[in-house]
């Protein structure tokens, strides 16, 4: 490459500038022509392997990213997947939880109902012993004050009992036992 360089810098230019004298442009355009040439060989000699480099770097890079890119891409939609399975779980996880806590809920609703309903038996019992309790007293506290004012009425009888009286109810007693 350094050789065909050297021959168009020798070889080329001389004879570009003796073509651009007999085609009529002037000598001085004619060096200023050789000048340019030989600036741009210059740089092309010493441009030529860093721009490559950059280029070719430029392009390992881009290559990278791209490859970078299209992992990441993968990645992202492996985890997309996961996270809609995870998603779906989650939901089906959510409706048994929801069925459990409804499940437990009702059971708890009848034990509730169970315990009211045996609350309420037992305080109808505990009404009825009551009910036949005070039935049972207020017939003694009857029987009690029946049998105070019987007695109240036989004391009262009683004293004013005379012995005339007293005799004639033995004999009236006596004429019933004897018939």
């Amino acid at each position: 490459m350094k050789f065909l360089i050297s021959l168009f810098v020798f070889i080329l230019i001389p004879f570009a500038a003796k073509a651009a004298e007999e085609s009529g442009v002037a000598p001085h355009m004619t060096w200023r022509i050789i000048d340019f040439i030989f600036f741009a060989a210059i740089i092309y000699y010493f441009l030529k392997n860093p721009v490559v480099n950059y280029f070719k770097s430029r392009k390992e890079e881009i290559k990278n990213s791209f490859e970078e890119a299209e992992k990441l891409k993968a990645e992202a939609e492996s985890l997309l997947k996961e996270t809609e399975e995870k998603l779906a779980k989650l939901n089906e996880e959510i409706e048994k939880i929801l069925n459990t806590f409804k499940s437990i809920a009702e059971n708890e609703r009848k034990n509730i109902l169970k315990e009211a309903r045996s609350t309420v038996e037992r305080i109808r019992e505990n009404i009825e012993e009551e009910k036949v309790s005070l039935v049972n007293k207020a017939k003694l506290e009857l029987l009690k004050n029946l049998t105070e004012n019987a007695i109240d009425n036989l004391k009262k009888k009683l004293s004013e009992l005379t012995p005339e009286k007293h005799l004639k109810i033995n004999k009236k007693f006596i004429g019933s036992i004897t018939e």
